[in-house]
């Protein structure tokens, strides 16, 4: 017989246990989207079949379509109707037309413009903002007075790839001595680098089968930030 206390002790660890596997943090790489299909015809590719932008999934085809834009409106505004009743929105930037929708908790956007005979067009699927949690966090060390903008994740078969943007109140030169001095912290070896060091930068760093490529570019004419940072990590 289970005694009160024993009985107790079991379900906090029960408890502590479940609690820390719906803590864990969800690979936004690993969630499956729902598909978004090019109108019938047409010819299209994947710029990103599994991609995250600031921990949000998402997935991106290009398309062709040789016709009007008359043509693609028509029918994806038909595709919406069938699909449910989510909230539908258009919106017109010069000649781009923007098409989307947001059903069953997952937003659908389709953009495209007429060029000459063809109809060029993006498809994008997300999760609606109250299913998407936003998180620019990266394991790469981040220089002061400076902010992750925008953290773009991929993965291209087994190979997983992080993209940061990074708005920065120091100079070109403060940020490529950081960078040199943490990269060699964490095991990262420096093989290449080109431009001024003054007003743009290169370098490029690798660690085992891990490759990093630094570009860091001065503004002018900006008081409130100095440099802009671009690092792309494939893993």
């Amino acid at each position: 017989m289970i005694k009160p206390l024993s009985f107790f002790i079991c379900a906090v660890l029960a408890l502590a246990v479940s609690i820390n596997v719906q803590a864990r943090p969800r690979d936004p790489l690993s969630v499956e989207l729902p598909q978004l299909e090019a109108i019938p015809g047409a010819e299209w590719f994947w710029v990103a079949q599994r991609m995250a932008r600031n921990n949000v999934p998402m997935t991106i085809k290009m398309f062709n379509y040789r016709g009007d834009a008359e043509e693609v409106q028509k029918y994806y505004v038909g595709l919406w109707k069938t699909k449910g009743h989510g909230k539908s929105r258009t919106k017109i930037i010069g000649d781009l037309i923007i098409l989307s929708t947001d059903i069953d908790g997952y937003v659908y956007s389709v953009q495209f413009s007429q060029k000459g005979d063809y109809v060029k067009g993006k498809l994008v699927v997300s999760p609606t903002p109250l299913n998407a949690k936003y998180e620019k966090k990266s394991e790469l060390p981040i220089p002061p007075r400076s902010s992750i903008e925008n953290k773009i994740e991929s993965l291209d078969g087994a190979r997983r790839s992080e993209t940061l943007n990074i708005e920065s109140r120091l100079r070109v030169p403060q940020i490529v001595d950081f960078y040199s001095i943490e990269m060699d912290r964490q095991g990262w070896k420096q093989y290449a680098s080109s431009g001024n060091g003054r007003d743009s930068a290169v370098v490029s760093f690798q660690r085992g089968g891990e490759l990093l490529q630094l570009t860091v570019t001065g503004l002018q004419g900006r008081n409130s930030k100095f440099s802009e940072v671009l690092i792309h990590w494939i893993k």
